[in-house]
């Protein structure tokens, strides 16, 4: 029995491998012409199609991005080897300054279009800016910390951080 219906299955899929559908192709009234699987009223002829061409494609590899991104970040950490806190001192007291502490960092040549300076004060960031500089407002009085990154604005990666100084505050008690 099993052999049967084995015979009557290969049997009907070696004629389903054969029968290809039938494309019909007819022209309109207007001129236009027209393809259909189903055979039209009117007078159509069977089209002959050629066979598709397969070609395998080749494998491409992709561009090593990651070694090319690399290379760049470590050529631009070079450029900020010296990259440093200069205001306020580490260690530093500030007196009188209504709450309001000039951040600046050393950068040997010009930032590059893309990149961004972003300050943290106690670890939390401070906004990103252009320039070497920023005017952090609203800091209390007691000890704090300050750091700053170079920052790509594009890929938001990390190129250099400047060491962590510390700084005081010190505001007159009022009377």
């Amino acid at each position: 029995m099993k052999k049967i219906l084995a015979t009557i299955i290969l049997v009907g899929f070696l004629l389903n491998v054969n029968a290809t559908p039938k494309i019909y192709k007819y022209t309109d009234e207007n001129g236009t012409v027209h393809y259909t699987d189903k055979k039209p009223e009117i007078d159509a002829q069977e089209a002959e199609l050629n066979l598709v061409t397969i070609i395998k494609s080749s494998k491409i590899e992709p561009k090593s991005t990651r070694k090319r991104i690399e290379h760049k970040r470590k050529q631009a950490a070079s450029q900020f080897e010296n990259f440093a806190i200069v205001s306020p001192e580490p260690d530093g007291t500030l007196w009188g300054t209504g709450g309001n502490v000039l951040a600046s960092v050393n950068i040997e040549g010009s930032l590059p279009a893309n990149y961004r300076i972003k300050f943290f004060l106690d670890g939390l960031p401070r906004g990103k800016v252009k320039s070497n500089s920023q005017l952090i407002a609203d800091v209390e009085r007691g000890e704090h910390t300050l750091y700053a990154q170079v920052i790509d604005a594009h890929s938001r990666q990390v190129i250099k951080t400047t060491p962590t100084i510390t700084f005081h505050m010190k505001q007159h008690s009022k009377k």
